[in-house]
């Protein structure tokens, strides 16, 4: 898992973008980011919206989203569809990789210098130019494949 980006440095680049972009100044969104930040997580929208709500019951459904939206555009927060599974939001940060659990939905972030350096070095033998890339691994988590193994008769 990586460090969570500065709150403070995150707030700062809303500010400019709202700025920028002559949008109204919104004690709310900053109220939304500080729970997106304090989850830590992929999230989905609907998982945020129940977080928000437990801080201020009065934030609806239609603002979350619209926040959501806000900020993707300033570089906050970027959106991810993994296989199978529902939207997901996750802050702006140092670059890494995935794993995911087709059975339970768990997402585990890592990053492997190895893995990033014979990426460059399969582009390279190819002539291509990298501007950015996803590496998702799908598969059963240790948790899962226990309990599956739980689950399996005995043979006799």
């Amino acid at each position: 898992m990586h460090d969570p980006p500065d709150v403070d440095s995150l707030r700062t680049r809303l500010r400019d973008h709202v700025q920028r972009n002559k949008l109204k100044s919104s004690s709310r969104r900053e109220l939304i980011l500080e729970t997106l930040v304090s989850m830590g997580r992929h999230i989905t929208a609907e998982e945020l919206l129940r977080a928000v709500r437990d801080r201020d019951e009065r934030i609806g459904a239609a603002t979350v989203y619209r926040t959501l939206r806000v900020f993707q555009d300033s570089g906050i927060v970027t959106e991810r569809r993994f296989e199978g599974g529902a939207t997901r939001f996750e802050l702006v940060g140092d670059h890494h990789d995935h794993l995911i659990c087709t059975s339970c939905g768990l997402i585990i972030e890592f990053d492997d210098d190895s893995i990033e350096r014979e990426q460059a070095r399969v582009a390279a033998a190819h002539g291509f130019e990298v501007h950015s890339h996803r590496h998702e691994l799908y598969g059963i988590c240790a948790s899962c494949r226990k309990a599956q193994q739980r689950q399996r008769p005995a043979r006799a």
